[in-house]
């Protein structure tokens, strides 16, 4: 990362800064991110006090809202080309346009900013029935009341969604086009295809100190959604007759907002040869080789991940019992989260220049990638473990290892489980990193879609719809099988 900051503060620095073409890629950058945060959290307002009430469905579509979440980049962006692509069910089509660029950045994000919300819907119920004796309609009230309590999770639901649609790649790549590029598909273009080391490295300079200054807001944000927590009752109940047509309504908006998904499923099932053609192509990566790199990768991937996003977040709560005052450190473990997969293979590529083309390389950029998700995964776990049962065993003699082993980590275990779903989800369908350090033998499932979106002609574009219904099914069959539901993120 420091080879890096050098490059970018050398000559490539001025370089940037004198092409008016870099600062347009910044300021759309800038737009599509603000734009995306502006939107997701208008809609996430009203949402949000839907789910004040109790209707049928609530947990299950509280739930599948976030599975966005989890599904790879080139598998949601192949459902938008096949809802609203060039051969689009829609008939529409808008590739290349910012339209559908915010469309899925609502889609990956509604449900996170939602989430945000639903958990201080409790603390709400005193001050709006307040402004209700007052005389408050019950819009008036949430609008006048209720969403400046909302505040703080608005600011933090609005700085993620920030982070990942100003940083993001794989959408604009693949639906934006050229027009629509944003910093991180400026700096694939220069490495891939320029080779100019020194503007990417600038770029990628501006792109990280957004990044921090949005960063430290979302934090603060965070402190202070904390401190807003408050016990409340659950979901308000409705009429019976209410209760349901506010589901039906809800259920609508979501099945509109995930249309994409539909349509990707729909558009590959009619071709069914392709997903047969797909396992022994001549003239792209067969699926079987795709697969089998895929699930190896992964599965080193966490051998490393797992023990350092462990060890990470269990120093990071023993230095919080001990006062140790472990906020930067807390703070530096989520850095990889705030680098683009890019830009980290990128870092990896100047840092070790004589390991280039080497698996132990791309393993290591997996891990640096996904450590942080299981470790954001686990800190909850570890600070809410009951102090008196860790008390007691030391009472009876435990040692610090005996107790990690008999006493925390089966108390650790659904949220271990968590962390490794998310991990593997993320390494799944990692599409970024491995651009940059790929060889073609390495070639993963996003890869082999990718082949195949820059080829053109209706048998590519069917088997990269196949191998994206094969990709969304590993990564979410992976997630649901290890998590279930039970887990967090920090």
């Amino acid at each position: 990362m420091f080879r890096v900051l050098v490059l970018g503060l050398g000559e490539g620095l001025g370089e940037a800064l004198r092409n008016p073409y870099y600062w347009g890629r910044l300021g759309w950058s800038l737009g599509y991110g603000l734009a995306s945060s502006l939107l997701t959290v208008l809609l996430a307002l009203p949402l949000a006090y839907a789910f004040r009430y109790r209707f049928p469905g609530r947990e299950a579509l509280l739930s599948l809202s976030t599975v966005p979440f989890v599904l790879p980049t080139l598998v949601v962006a192949l459902g938008f080309l096949a809802l609203a692509g060039p051969r689009g069910l829609l008939g529409l089509n808008l590739q290349g346009t910012p339209w559908i660029l915010l469309w899925a950045a609502v889609f990956y994000n509604l449900g996170l900013v939602l989430r945000l919300l639903v958990v201080l819907l409790p603390s709400l119920e005193t001050p709006l029935a307040a402004a209700r004796t007052l005389g408050a309609s019950p819009w008036r009230a949430y609008l006048r009341v209720g969403v400046p309590l909302l505040a703080p999770g608005l600011l933090a639901g609005g700085g993620l969604t920030f982070l990942y649609t100003f940083s993001s790649f794989g959408l604009p790549l693949v639906l934006g086009g050229t027009r629509y590029a944003t910093l991180e598909v400026e700096i694939y273009t220069l490495l891939s295809y320029r080779l100019a080391f020194p503007e990417a490295t600038a770029l990628a300079l501006a792109q990280l100190a957004v990044s921090a200054g949005v960063t430290l807001l979302y934090l603060w944000a965070q402190a202070r959604l904390a401190l807003s927590l408050q016990a409340g009752a659950g979901p308000r109940p409705l009429p019976r007759a209410k209760a349901w047509a506010l589901a039906l309504a809800l259920w609508l908006g979501f099945t509109l907002l995930y249309a994409p998904l539909l349509a990707l499923l729909l558009q590959a099932l009619q071709s069914p040869g392709a997903f047969a053609s797909v396992w022994h192509s001549d003239d792209f990566t067969p699926a079987g080789e795709a697969l089998w790199n895929t699930l190896r990768f992964a599965g080193l991937t966490l051998m490393l991940a797992f023990p350092t996003g462990f060890l990470y977040a269990y120093a990071v709560w023993r230095g919080e019992r001990q006062g140790w005052g472990t906020r930067w450190l807390d703070l530096g473990g989520m850095l990889p989260l705030l680098v683009s997969p890019v830009l980290v293979g990128l870092g990896y590529l100047l840092a070790y220049p004589r390991l280039s083309g080497s698996l132990g390389l791309l393993i290591a950029a997996y891990a640096l990638l996904s450590y942080p998700l299981l470790s954001r995964a686990l800190l909850p776990a570890l600070r809410a473990m009951p102090h008196s049962v860790l008390e007691a065993a030391r009472t009876l003699g435990a040692g610090p290892w005996r107790r990690l082993w008999r006493v925390e980590w089966p108390l650790l275990q659904p949220a271990l489980r968590s962390g490794a779903a998310l991990t593997l989800a993320a390494v799944v369908g990692e599409f970024g990193a491995t651009l940059v350090l790929r060889r073609p033998e390495w070639t993963t499932l996003s890869l082999a879609i990718y082949e195949r979106l820059g080829r053109p002609g209706a048998t590519p574009f069917a088997e990269a719809l196949a191998l994206a219904v094969l990709l969304g099914l590993l990564a979410g069959g992976v997630f649901y099988l290890l998590d279930r539901g039970r887990g967090t993120v920090g």
